[in-house]
């Protein structure tokens, strides 16, 4: 016959810990049972809960050897004489263990009440220790509770658990609880290192690290997972092998995928996330492995302190990446994207498809636009509550709750028609467009996108409402809108910090409003309704004779210093502009809405007009009927 071999233990069951002293992350629980027995003040029934794997059973089998060691009770059992030897190898008559989930019924709790009155075999007590006690019937319970509260003395119960709140109050206040806590990740690393070197395997740093991170705080699982992995290596565990077989991304893909986020490499970051789920990657602990980035990308750029930080728990390699990396991003930005992830994680967590919920979160996230708080731009624009300008909107589409995009607020010297600026001139007939100014190398293009890397949300103000001349050590910020002008005041400084950075001299910065006010006076209105609302029409010059409404372009004027109540105050005191003022006649009225340039006017608006409406206008209408 041949040789019977030796069965195989896997490492939870191989090196379970035989003394309080060996469970690893459980002091507070180990430190009261050894007082507890020192004192000889010992309860007759305890519960011990707790998240799998954090060694509930265990600290009962060893709180049920030091309760029947031959020189106890004591904290530190002998593991000599043979109740400890039948005790850890689950022989003992006077120690039982019981399957709450299989023996739950009421006649199983009534055979163990039965059982109470024999005294032990051999040892001291008589200990039964129900595992998932929590599966046990409501009837079972009731049959327990007396001999819960009042059990023989020669008799101690243990109740381990992972979900006491199924279990009825009535038997939680009969037993002396102590709860277990999730095992932390350096504990955790300690412990594999010290299998990895009792069983004499090879294992790579990063592979260890990567154990004791899926592990979730859970010990067994590390060790079932490192069981895995030393099954499956050839010879010197890797942590590409260790993240293949558990379906895992390792580090350093991670790292990759957020640095394409923060480069706003869209294709490049879908491309990861498509390359792990072709690989069978588990793409919820991808999308929960990403939140954890982005949260250390945002710790990263805090300042160093005194107390613990979660990236004590990092290499110093990975911390010297994240630093790199949160280098190169706002913290306004880590933290828009980490509320992203975080929404889109719940959904892939329910989804039935969470590859394309991942995907498009991760093109959103590289997509993102800067922007700037809300706060910022109130402070900017409420100095000028006389224009009667609304404050922009603070949030929407993509850029999340507490943020809105830098652009214009609508004033009345900025929202009517859009025009063609040529050689200082406004066209109204010239095709209806936004100015480009990036393509007019009087606005100092390469200026802007330095000023853009460094301050987003200047740069956001001064590409809406500022323009830019150079001349030698001069710099001319001419402010295109009256909103802008005390913003560009208060950041005068940096403008002309920045500027002088890029150019590699000292410059200068002025400020001009002239842009407003031109702006202003190069225009005429006409009245909407007798609320006295008025609409902006292309100038006179450039209409012509083709618009009865609209006369000649009227002379420029400076704008007013005192607040600008209405409209009406920026339009010159001209023939043309109170043939504007008075009651259209209906052929007049027909003429203004037939001309191309004032319809296009009209389509810019944010509401659209139906129908225009003059000042007398059904008043004369009802005159000619008659």
């Amino acid at each position: 016959m041949a040789e019977s071999q030796t069965p195989h233990l896997v490492l939870a069951r191989k090196w379970r810990p035989e003394r309080f002293s060996e469970l690893v992350g459980q002091e507070h629980v180990t430190r009261t049972l050894g007082e507890a027995l020192k004192r000889g003040r010992i309860a007759h029934a305890f519960l011990f809960t707790g998240i799998r794997g954090v060694g509930k059973t265990t600290a009962a089998r060893i709180l049920a050897r030091c309760l029947n060691c031959e020189k106890g009770p004591t904290a530190e059992p002998c593991g000599e004489c043979a109740a400890c030897v039948e005790i850890r190898a689950g022989s003992s008559l006077d120690v039982n263990e019981i399957d709450g989930a299989t023996y739950r019924k009421i006649e199983d709790a009534r055979a163990i009440i039965e059982n109470l009155s024999y005294r032990p075999a051999r040892d001291r007590f008589k200990i039964y220790i129900i595992d998932e006690a929590h599966q046990l019937t409501d009837s079972a319970f009731n049959a327990l509770l007396k001999t819960l509260e009042e059990p023989p003395p020669h008799v101690k119960f243990i109740l381990a658990t992972t979900e006491p709140q199924k279990m009825p109050e009535t038997i939680l206040s009969r037993l002396q609880r102590y709860d277990f806590r999730r095992i932390p990740y350096l504990k955790i690393l300690e412990r594999l290192q010290d299998l990895a070197g009792r069983e004499g395997v090879e294992v790579e740093e990063s592979a260890i690290r990567l154990l004791a991170r899926e592990a979730g705080g859970s010990m067994r699982d590390a060790e079932r997972m490192l069981e895995t992995a030393i099954a499956t290596s050839a010879g010197k565990v890797t942590e590409a092998e260790v993240a293949a077989s558990l379906g895992v991304a390792s580090r350093t893909t991670v790292l990759k995928l957020a640095d394409a986020i923060l480069q706003k490499n869209a294709a490049t970051a879908l491309a990861h996330v498509r390359e792990l789920a072709s690989r069978g990657a588990n793409l919820e602990s991808l999308g929960r492995d990403l939140l954890e980035t982005i949260r250390n990308l945002a710790v990263a750029k805090l300042p160093a302190g005194d107390s613990d930080s979660p990236l004590d728990d990092i290499p110093d390699h990975e911390v010297t990446e994240l630093k790199r990396l949160a280098a190169g991003a706002s913290a306004r930005d880590i933290m828009r994207l980490f509320r992203l992830m975080a929404d889109s994680q719940e959904q892939i967590l329910k989804s039935p498809y969470p590859d394309l919920l991942l995907e498009m979160a991760v093109v959103r996230m590289a997509s993102l636009a800067p922007v700037i708080d809300a706060d910022e731009l109130l402070r900017a624009i409420g100095s000028t509550p006389a224009s009667g300008t609304p404050p922009a909107s603070s949030g929407g589409g993509s850029g999340g709750r507490d943020a809105a995009k830098p652009e214009p607020a609508p004033s009345p010297q900025s929202s009517g028609a859009r025009r063609l600026r040529v050689e200082g001139e406004v066209k109204a007939d010239a095709p209806l467009r936004s100015e480009s100014r990036d393509d007019d190398p009087r606005e100092l293009p390469e200026l802007r996108d330095f000023i853009r890397g460094r301050r987003a949300a200047l740069a956001g103000f001064m590409e809406q409402g500022a323009g830019l001349i150079l001349d030698g050590d001069i710099l001319t910020v001419t402010a295109r809108n009256d909103i802008y002008i005390r913003y560009l005041s208060d950041n005068k400084a940096v403008i002309a910090e920045l500027a002088s950075e890029h150019l590699g001299r000292a410059i200068r910065v002025e400020l001009s409003a002239n842009g407003a006010a031109n702006s202003a006076a190069g225009r005429s209105t006409i009245p909407l309704a007798s609320n006295g609302l008025t609409r902006e029409l292309p100038s006179a010059a450039a209409a012509g004779a083709s618009n009865p409404v609209v006369a000649e372009q009227a002379p420029k004027k400076p704008a007013p210093s005192r607040p600008i109540e209405s409209i009406r105050e920026f339009a010159p005191a001209s023939p043309a502009t109170e043939a504007a003022r008075r009651a259209a006649t209906p052929e007049e009225r027909q003429a203004v809405l037939a001309d191309p340039s004032v319809r296009r006017v009209f389509d810019t608006l944010d509401a659209r007009l139906v129908e225009l409406r003059m000042p007398n206008s059904a008043e004369a209408s009802a005159k000619e009927s008659k």
